[in-house]
């Protein structure tokens, strides 16, 4: 059974996809076959969609609004239209994989450069807002059904809350979100979700601090429909948090708001049987509280996505230094233990 079926009555099954696995046609194939929902890797980030040539051509003409490009981006939208996958799209605002120029007056290529003023940052904010969503929407309409406005505005290693050292903390202060959100919310066509995004949401710091800084202030304006929990798991965290991952869940859930898992991977580096036993169970745990609490009506989750399609593209590798065996899917495709545990879930409930 693929996971799509399998999870058709509960959520959403996505994956994230890379430009790599676009060339790929077996890739392709499994795309179809598991996922109902596929967000790019990285390539409808912002680095991605800035034209940095022409805007450095001319700063001045071009100041206020940057030149867009998004010939990376039509490739996702293309093949989502064309296979019946809805698209999420990731991302609007974040401090990474944005230009450092992009900040900077005049567009100067260089982090020593000053900073654009308040004024200059939230016209370019608005303008980068505004016409990545009327191309989609223009272009490509209805295929997005979601988009994370905001990604990782909280650290939880500043006691204060907010990252600080984030471009758009620097240039904005704590209003960067609900600009954000006001600027995507005056130009989502109706029916498209607006998410904030982020890491580590079971840390109890970062739960409240993403609560009481970012969620209650936009859902007093109405700006906000969901709660992205990125999820990129150790074993660690598997076997010593997920008591306070489950109270962020149903956290989250109580206010109403709709949750995404987007970004789901557990960090493995033991490709050994056991190993493998140990990845199943830890997925098996994460299903079964994802299954419980929407069939308790604890969390509206309406959409869990796979950070990679198989191990050896996962980007755990790099980002750990060592090996990592995370997904449900081996080098060569194969279906792992994890992938039958994972497939398994709702059958057992039932």
């Amino acid at each position: 059974m693929s996971l799509k079926k399998a999870y058709e009555q509960y959520f959403k099954m996505g994956t994230s996809v890379s430009r790599y696995d676009m060339k790929s046609d077996k890739a392709m194939e499994e795309l179809v076959k598991h996922y109902s929902s596929m967000t790019a890797e990285n390539d409808m980030k912002p680095m991605f969609m800035l034209d940095k040539e022409t805007t450095l051509s001319d700063p001045e003409k071009y100041n206020l609004q940057p030149a867009m490009n998004y010939d990376t981006a039509r490739k996702y939208l293309e093949f989502a239209r064309d296979n019946g996958i809805a698209l999420r799209g990731h991302t609007l605002g974040w401090h990474n994989q944005t230009p450092i120029w992009f900040f900077k007056e005049g567009f100067q290529d260089n982090f020593e450069a000053p900073w654009a003023s308040r004024e200059t940052m939230l016209a370019r904010l608005e303008w980068y807002i505004k016409n990545v969503l009327s191309f989609v929407q223009t272009e490509y309409p209805g295929v997005i059904y979601a988009w994370d406005v905001v990604n990782e505005a909280i650290e939880e290693r500043n006691e204060e809350g907010w990252r600080k050292r984030s471009p758009w903390y620097q240039t904005l202060g704590e209003d960067f979100v609900i600009n954000a959100f006001r600027f995507a919310r005056k130009y989502a066509a109706p029916g498209v979700k607006l998410f904030y995004n982020d890491y580590n949401t079971f840390d109890p710091f970062k739960r409240e601090t993403i609560m009481n800084f970012i969620v209650k202030p936009l859902m007093e304006e109405k700006l906000i429909d969901g709660i992205g929990m990125q999820t990129h798991l150790t074993m660690e965290h598997v076997e010593k948090a997920m008591d306070e991952y489950e109270k962020t869940l149903r956290f989250f859930g109580a206010t109403g708001l709709e949750i995404h898992v987007t970004e789901l991977d557990v960090h493995n580096a033991d490709p050994s049987e056991a190993g493998m036993l140990k990845l199943a169970e830890a997925y098996k745990t994460l299903f079964t509280l994802y299954v419980n609490a929407k069939k308790e009506g604890a969390a509206n989750l309406t959409s869990v996505t796979f950070w990679g399609m198989k191990d050896d593209v996962s980007w755990l590798t790099g980002f750990r230094k060592e090996r990592s065996y995370p997904l449900l899917f081996g080098d060569n495709w194969e279906e792992k233990d994890a992938y039958h545990a994972v497939v398994k879930v709702p059958e057992e409930l039932a």
